[in-house]
C-alpha cells in the first residue's frame, strides 16, 4: 500500500514538473507568436478632388455623398463610387494611395497592420475594382513588408511595394501597367509577372496574357485591315458655301501598303470635308507619352498651302482632348505639297508630292495646358479637290 502511494506520488510529482517546463516554454513562446501575428485594423482617408464623391461605409447611416475638397476617414468594407464628372483619391496608414478616375467604383476589403513593433505581418491593403480605372502610388516597405492587392472580376494582382501602376476593369477585360516596380498577376490558376514598363491583360474567363511593353496604341483598326467601319465613322462635311458633291473613302493599296484613299473631284472651288473619325475617350493623366503616327501621301491639291484661313489642307489630322482645367482644345496638323497663292499654314508641314511620307508627332503631353483626356481623332481631308492617302495610324501612349 505505501509503495503504490509512494508512485502516485512520484507520477504526481513528474507531471507537475512536465507541466512546469511545458508552461515555462510555451508562454514565451505563445507570447511571441502572439505578438508577432497580432494585427491592428486600420482606416485609410478618402478625398473627393473633383465634383462628388459617393462613400459607402460597411455599416452606418447609409451612402455619404463626398464634396470637392471634401475629405473622409473609411475603414474596410467601405465602397468609393465616383461618377463620370468627378475623381477621388484613397490615402492608405502606410502613405500608399489610389486615384480614381471618373466612373470608378471601388471596395476596401482590408487594412490591417501588426499590432506590435515586434511583429512580423505585412502591412495588408486589399481593394477590389469593381470598374473602371484607377492609378496606384504603393510607398516603401519601411517597417513591415506590403501585401497590396488588387481583386477584379477576371483576376488578382499583388503589386509591389514604391511602385507605379494602373489598373483598368470593364466587363470583358482587366489591364494591368507596371510603370515602376513588379506586379504577380494571377487568373484561373496561371500567373504572369510584370516588371517595370510592362502590361497585360486579363480577358474573360482566361488566364493573363503574357507581359507587353507599356506601349500601347490607344486606336482601333488603325492599319486599316478591318473594315473601315469597325472603329471609324465616315461623313462628309460641305459647309455653308453650298456645295453638294462629297468625296469619296476607299480602301487601297498603294506601293504595296495598305491605306485609306480621301478623295474628291468635281468641287468647282466650294469647301468640302471627307472624314474618318474615331472616339477614345480615354484617360491619359497617368501617361508620360502620347505620340501620333502616320505614314501620309498627297496626291492632289486645288486649293493651295492651308487656304485662307490655314484650316483646308489636303489631308489633316485633328485631336480633340480635354486639358487639366477641363477645357476642351484640340492639336492640329496639316499636309500639302504646294502653295502657289501663298497661304497660309500655321500647323501646315509641306511634303513631297505624290510621296509617302512617315510622320511622327511630337508628344503631346508637352502640350499647355497638358491633356488629360483624349476625346476624339479625325483624319481627313478638306478644301476644294483632292486626293490623299494614310496609312498605319497609331497613337502611342506610354
Amino acid at each position: 500500500m505505501t509503495q503504490n502511494r509512494e508512485r502516485v506520488a512520484w507520477i504526481v510529482l513528474w507531471l507537475a514538473f512536465i507541466s512546469c517546463c511545458l508552461l515555462v516554454v510555451a508562454v514565451p513562446v505563445g507570447a511571441r507568436a502572439y505578438v508577432r501575428g497580432a494585427e491592428r485594423r486600420q482606416r485609410a482617408r478618402v478625398e473627393s478632388v473633383a465634383g462628388t464623391v459617393v462613400v459607402e461605409p460597411a455599416v452606418g447611416s447609409g451612402a455619404v455623398p463626398l464634396g470637392k475638397d471634401s475629405t473622409m476617414e473609411i475603414s474596410e468594407g467601405t465602397v468609393v463610387r465616383v461618377d463620370e464628372t468627378s475623381e477621388a483619391v484613397i490615402t492608405f496608414f502606410d502613405f500608399s494611395n489610389v486615384h480614381l478616375a471618373p466612373g470608378t467604383t471601388v471596395r476596401v476589403d482590408r487594412l490591417r497592420s501588426p499590432r506590435y513593433h515586434w511583429g512580423v505581418g505585412p502591412a495588408a491593403i486589399h481593394l477590389n475594382l469593381v470598374s473602371g480605372r484607377v492609378r496606384i502610388g504603393t510607398a516603401l516597405a519601411l517597417e513591415s513588408p506590403l501585401e497590396f492587392r488588387v481583386a477584379t472580376m477576371h483576376g488578382e494582382a499583388a503589386l509591389g511595394a514604391d511602385g507605379s501602376y494602373v489598373l483598368e476593369a470593364t466587363n470583358q477585360r482587366s489591364d494591368i501597367t507596371a510603370n515602376r516596380g513588379r506586379a504577380s498577376i494571377t487568373a484561373q490558376g496561371l500567373a504572369t509577372t510584370l516588371s517595370a514598363h510592362q502590361r497585360t491583360q486579363i480577358l474573360l474567363g482566361q488566364g493573363p496574357e503574357q507581359p507587353t511593353d507599356a506601349a500601347r496604341d490607344l486606336l482601333a483598326n488603325g492599319d486599316f485591315q478591318a473594315p473601315l467601319g469597325e472603329g471609324w465613322l465616315i461623313f462628309n462635311d460641305q459647309g455653308t458655301d453650298g456645295g453638294s458633291v462629297d468625296g469619296t473613302v476607299d480602301v487601297v493599296v498603294d506601293d504595296r501598303r495598305r491605306a485609306v484613299r480621301l478623295q474628291r473631284t468635281g468641287g468647282e472651288g466650294n469647301h468640302c470635308e471627307t472624314v474618318l473619325e474615331q472616339r477614345i475617350d480615354r484617360d491619359v493623366s497617368d501617361l508620360a507619352s502620347l505620340v501620333l503616327r502616320a505614314t501620309v501621301k498627297v496626291r492632289h491639291q486645288s486649293l493651295s498651302g492651308g487656304g485662307y484661313l490655314s484650316s483646308e489642307f489636303p489631308l489633316m489630322v485633328r485631336i480633340t482632348y480635354r486639358d487639366v482645367y477641363d477645357s476642351q482644345a484640340e492639336w492640329v496638323r496639316g499636309f500639302y505639297y504646294q502653295n502657289e497663292a501663298g497661304n497660309p499654314t500655321t500647323h501646315g508641314e509641306e511634303i513631297a508630292m505624290d510621296q509617302w511620307f512617315p510622320f511622327e508627332s511630337p508628344n503631346l503631353l508637352e502640350l499647355i495646358p497638358r491633356p488629360t483626356r483624349i476625346m476624339t481623332i479625325r483624319i481627313y481631308a478638306s478644301g476644294w479637290d483632292y486626293d490623299s492617302l494614310v496609312s498605319d495610324v497609331s497613337l502611342i501612349a506610354e
